[in-house]
This record gives structure tokens, C-alpha cells and sequence, in this order.
């Protein structure tokens, strides 16, 4: 089995219904590319992750892997995803874009530059959607290793929440 490098768990605050996953410097990724499968979206400055709530907490645990999960646990979750998102500066982290990323989160970039493979695990989404909540519903795990860039995968989608940002991706007929 492969062992997690470090496990961290923390609370993440959440503004405007995502967060980011990108290189301290860098900037925000392209909202419109979470839509297509409706959990978490990628391009060269990073990854976003849709949440269901709009503003408040969400638990989120990252896990730092050195080579790809032996397999995928599907049980626990909603919607499952997985992207490849670039480190240039190797201080890839996960945080809102006001606010600075809790203390407890490790560097996601754990063998520095590079690309990586992020595995967005998301549970919880349809509790409290479009809310401002101050208690944590939502939970994430985001699981992250060294790989080539490879295309987006999606493993599950199950939440209504993750429905409605597919379909508001859609055109109008």
C-alpha cells in the first residue's frame, strides 16, 4: 500500500463558493474549468475547487503521496476528480484567496518543482448550498504525487450541488 509522506488536517476558509490550490505567487485559475465536471478544474496557475457553501469554513486533509494511490476509495464521497496542476516555484498550497493557508497545511509541491496529479475527494456539498455558514459541513481530501501531466479524470459525481455547476457550464437552448 502506498503510505501518505504527511497527513494534515485543518479547517479552510472558503470565499465565493471556492478554493485554490496554487503556488503562493501565483495567481487564481480559471473559475469556468471546475464546471465541466463540477468539483475541480486546472490550468497553468493552479487548481480550483467548487465548494457547495459560498462563504464560511470547510475541513479539508491533505495528503502528500511520493507515486499514485493504489486504488480509489469511492465510498466516502460524493464526487471524486483528479488533475494535473504545476508547481513552478515548489510552494504549492491550498488556501482562499483573501486569507493565508492554515498553519497545519503542509507544502503540497513535497518534491519540489514539478508537475503533480491532485486527487479532490469532496463530501458534504448539498448541506447548506449558497450559504454562509460558521460551522464546517463540507469535507475535502486532496491527495496529492509527483506525475506527468496526464487528462483530467473523474471517478464520481453524485452530489446535486456538483450537477448544478455542470449545468451551468451547459448553453442555453
Amino acid at each position: 500500500m502506498n503510505e501518505p509522506v504527511r497527513t494534515a488536517t485543518a479547517d479552510l476558509h472558503v470565499g465565493y463558493a471556492f478554493f485554490v490550490v496554487t503556488d503562493w505567487s501565483g495567481s487564481c485559475p480559471d473559475l469556468r474549468l471546475a464546471y465541466v465536471n463540477g468539483l475541480v478544474g486546472s490550468d497553468f496557475n493552479g487548481a480550483l475547487i467548487l465548494t457547495g457553501i459560498t462563504d464560511g469554513p470547510v475541513t479539508v486533509t491533505v495528503q502528500l503521496l511520493d507515486t499514485a494511490p493504489d486504488s480509489v476509495e469511492l465510498d466516502d464521497s460524493d464526487e471524486v476528480a483528479e488533475v494535473s496542476v504545476e508547481s513552478e516555484d515548489g510552494e504549492l498550497i491550498a488556501h482562499d484567496l483573501a486569507a493565508d493557508p492554515p498553519p497545519e497545511f503542509p507544502n503540497l509541491a513535497h518534491a519540489g518543482p514539478g508537475t503533480y496529479r491532485l486527487r479532490v475527494h469532496a463530501r458534504g456539498r448539498d448541506i447548506a448550498p449558497h450559504l454562509n455558514i460558521q460551522e464546517p459541513v463540507e469535507n475535502y481530501l486532496l491527495s496529492v504525487w509527483p506525475a506527468p501531466e496526464a487528462p483530467d479524470v473523474v471517478y464520481k459525481q453524485s452530489d446535486e450541488r456538483g450537477q448544478e455547476y455542470r449545468a451551468a457550464r451547459r448553453p442555453r437552448p
